[in-house]
């Protein structure tokens, strides 16, 4: 494998985490504003411990 190929491959995989963790970020978000707790996968995306989010309680 050249250093190409291996920096192409670096560059896709921080840009597929980056989509994750936006994507969990705006599912979570668009949860929160329904009155509903984000699902477990959305939450992990966007960095928070799925059971801090227990503590949440909505209006």
């Amino acid at each position: 494998m050249n250093a190409r190929t291996s920096r192409t491959r670096s560059l896709g995989q921080r840009i597929r985490s980056m989509t994750d963790a936006f994507g969990g970020i705006a599912a979570c978000a668009a949860a929160a504003e329904a009155g509903k707790r984000p699902p477990r996968a959305a939450l992990e995306a966007a960095g928070i411990a799925p059971d801090a989010f227990d503590d949440v309680k909505f209006g």
